[in-house]
């Protein structure tokens, strides 16, 4: 990647940040240069500069390709993640403005060329070690650039648990150094790529106070939120600034999108307030606040969602249906007789919220589910775990019908996840994996289950706005249980253990080391 250092200078920065503000001067020349000096230069000839050394020069992508990509992340991806947003700038610009995220967007882009979007993805690893760790750069090509990367990283399934938190954690380091938290501490200078650094503001615009700068900030975070569902050790701190940069994004709503960005920062912020219950309880909110604060937040929702019809809105139809479960279901963690903490209302409530999220995305069109980011596959997989739990309890737990949750319910559930991603399935890839992934845990489900138990999940209608919501979704496809057992494939590397501590503490903990490590080995090239 030297060739991509040679030809940024320290104006890179300063241009990508000025762009946006035609009252900003693009040359951060302080000095007029004397009339010789003009005239000595003007006698000689301009320096050539030298070609950029990335995917298009060594011929992986042609330009005429890359901008179809870029088109389809405008089009197709964007929508689904709001805390990137590319202006309708050329590839040429984007690309010598923005290099890293451009690779990062082809990437992303790429999964119907998975052997392609592998070495890209080597490209934008060996990016992050030369840039990040080696020259200790820092600027929003690199923050904007991690952000469209972890937010697809399931595509790079062989490395996904050794490296997508690594990643997230130095997103949250240049979050900090370019000062986008608002902290009082310590924090570095935007460095370009010759090693000199930046004024961290222009005529005044602090990097903090730009939307491309507040919508990195949050993206961040709610990736972070996301992933502590399964990694309680990566959480940002909910502060004021996400709720104001939250607020500000929504009111100047520059994009469409910018209205669903606030609406799912407000999801992960009602989970923080939801998980006082354990963690502070003089400071929580009451029974009564967090299920009138739930119907708000999703009545709020559910009115941009008919007023967004234009736009790609599944990840947030499946955060709408996923609400429930995600602020509710932080009692489930290590607990086994959760029915002592959660009365029938709740745990019916999660256990509606955690089959919506399944039948939303068995019912989401096949030109979009390849597109959903990582974080609405974290929902569905969170719903499928929680499910299972509740499945799993005890006689005693669901004595006075409690809860019920249909075994055969789950069981079909999951035989329809694994029919739709075996549809998008091209062998040997990410959709190949969970189907057999899901496959395993169906299986330790049967296994583990000493007699027939029942859950009335989709019946019942107590409430009215979540019998409509029900109402609205598909119902999974029932199959003959003879014939459903049959099609499960069991994954013999998935052993009790694993699924036990994964459903006792709703962790996700993936591949045991020593199979990741065999994994590893059998893909290195």
């Amino acid at each position: 990647m030297d060739g991509v250092n040679d030809v940024r200078d320290s104006t890179d920065t300063v241009l990508f940040q000025t762009a946006r503000d035609p009252r900003m001067e693009l040359s951060p020349i302080t000095e007029t240069p004397s009339p010789s000096a003009i005239s000595n230069t003007s006698l000689q000839p301009s320096p050539v500069p030298e070609p950029l050394n990335d995917f298009i020069t060594r011929g992986l992508l042609n330009i005429t390709e890359g901008e179809e990509l870029l088109s389809k992340f405008r089009t197709d991806l964007m929508p689904l993640f709001p805390f990137v947003i590319i202006p309708e700038v050329s590839f040429v610009e984007l690309r010598k403005q923005s290099p890293f995220l451009l690779l990062c967007i082809m990437t992303a882009c790429l999964e119907h060329k998975p052997t392609l979007q592998q070495k890209l993805e080597f490209e934008a690893r060996t990016v992050v070690s030369t840039r990040i760790v080696m020259n200790m750069e820092r600027d929003m090509d690199l923050l904007r650039g991690l952000l469209v990367h972890i937010a697809w990283y399931h595509y790079h399934w062989r490395i996904y648990h050794t490296q997508v938190y690594m990643l997230l954690q130095m997103a949250m380091a240049i979050v900090v150094d370019l000062g986008l938290d608002r902290y009082d501490n310590f924090k570095m200078q935007r460095i370009s790529h010759d090693g000199k650094g930046t004024e961290e503001s222009h005529k005044g615009q602090a990097l903090y106070l730009t939307p491309d700068g507040q919508r990195a900030f949050l993206g961040c975070y709610y990736l972070c939120s996301k992933a502590s569902i399964f990694r309680r050790q990566l959480t940002m701190k909910h502060t004021d600034w996400v709720e104001y940069c939250a607020d500000s994004l929504g009111q100047r709503a520059e994009y469409p999108t910018d209205q669903s960005l606030k609406a799912l920062i407000e999801i992960q912020s009602l989970a923080r307030q939801s998980e006082l219950e354990v963690e502070d309880p003089i400071h929580a909110m009451s029974k009564d606040e967090l299920f009138q604060s739930m119907d708000v937040l999703e009545n709020r929702i559910e009115h941009l969602l008919v007023q967004e019809t234009q736009c790609n809105t599944w990840s947030l139809r499946l955060e709408l249906n996923a609400i429930p479960a995600i602020v509710l279901g932080h009692a489930l963690r290590r607990q086994r007789h959760v029915h002592r903490q959660y009365e029938k209302r709740r745990l019916l409530t999660i256990a509606r919220s955690a089959f919506n999220i399944v039948t939303v995305f068995l019912a989401s069109p096949a030109s979009v589910t390849p597109n959903l980011p990582m974080f609405s596959y974290t929902s569905i997989w969170y719903g499928l775990l929680v499910l299972s739990k509740l499945s799993l309890l005890s006689d005693a737990a669901t004595k006075g019908k409690a809860v019920e949750v249909y075994n055969k319910d789950i069981h079909n559930l999951g035989l329809a996840a694994m029919q739709k991603m075996e549809a998008m399935s091209r062998r040997n890839d990410v959709w190949d994996n969970c189907r057999a992934v899901i496959g395993s845990m169906l299986s330790w489900l049967e296994s583990s289950r000493t007699q027939p138990q029942s859950i009335q999940v989709r019946g019942d209608t107590s409430n009215t706005q979540d019998a409509e919501s029900v109402h609205m979704l598909p119902q999974p496809i029932l199959e003959d249980p003879t014939r459903a057992t049959e099609s499960v494939a069991v994954a013999e590397d998935w052993d009790a253990t694993v699924w036990q501590h994964m459903l006792q503490d709703l962790t996700w903990i993936g591949l045991p080391v020593e199979q990741q490590f065999a994994v590893d080995l059998a893909y290195m090239p």
